[in-house]
């Protein structure tokens, strides 16, 4: 037992004394309640501003002109497809006018007829 006590005291440490801090006066710095802005910060405020809204109205501007460009494109594709879909039903009306058997009732009806004697092949 004499040995565990003898731990004790090794590890115990005296305790350093801490005196108590002196209260110290603490100095506060008085803020004025308005700052006034030199010609030059004026001057750039009333820029920026005017820069600012240059910008605003030039973005919403090429928005419009998008906008219709948008419109325009929209109209041309239309009038497109109804060209392209005249185009296609007016070959087809060709198509139909040229066919032979069409060809061969009107020679009928005028009373023509067809002789292989009187028909001959080109090529080129």
């Amino acid at each position: 037992m004499a040995q565990n006590n003898l731990a004790r005291k090794l590890t115990e440490q005296p305790k350093p004394y801490v005196s108590k801090p002196e209260p110290t006066s603490i100095k506060r710095a008085s803020i004025s309640k308005a700052l006034k802005l030199s010609s030059f910060e004026k001057l750039l405020i009333v820029c920026g501003s005017a820069i600012l809204t240059v910008l605003m109205l030039v973005v919403v501007s090429s928005k419009i002109a998008l906008s219709n460009s948008q419109h325009e494109l929209q109209h041309l594709d239309n009038r497109i497809t109804n060209v392209r879909n005249s185009n296609t039903n007016l070959k087809q009306q060709i198509g139909e006018l040229q066919s032979s058997t069409r060809l061969d009732k009107i020679a009928h009806k005028s009373g023509m007829s067809l002789k292989n004697a009187n028909i001959r092949n080109v090529t080129k």
